[in-house]
């Protein structure tokens, strides 16, 4: 099996650089960042740029650190 490590590069660079601290939920293509106003005016743009397609969702740093813990408490907002 080949992979192309050229994209793969590519694509772990962008995300290092992202410059909020975040949590990405791959299977729900979203991405928790910590933020509020005004750093949340920025982010559509970021968005755009490291991960196309994702929804972008604001929180607390305290539920960021916890989603990095334990991605599954994601699903209690879904109650």
């Amino acid at each position: 099996m080949l992979v192309d490590l050229g994209k793969l590069g590519r694509k772990m660079r962008h995300q290092s650089k992202f410059p909020f601290n975040h949590v990405v939920l791959e299977d729900r293509k979203e991405v928790w960042i910590k933020g509020g106003y005004p750093s949340c005016l920025g982010t559509s743009q970021l968005m755009k740029k490291f991960y196309p397609g994702y929804t972008p969702k604001l929180a607390k740093e305290a539920f960021i650190e916890e989603l990095k813990v334990n991605p599954e408490v994601r699903n209690t907002l879904d109650n």
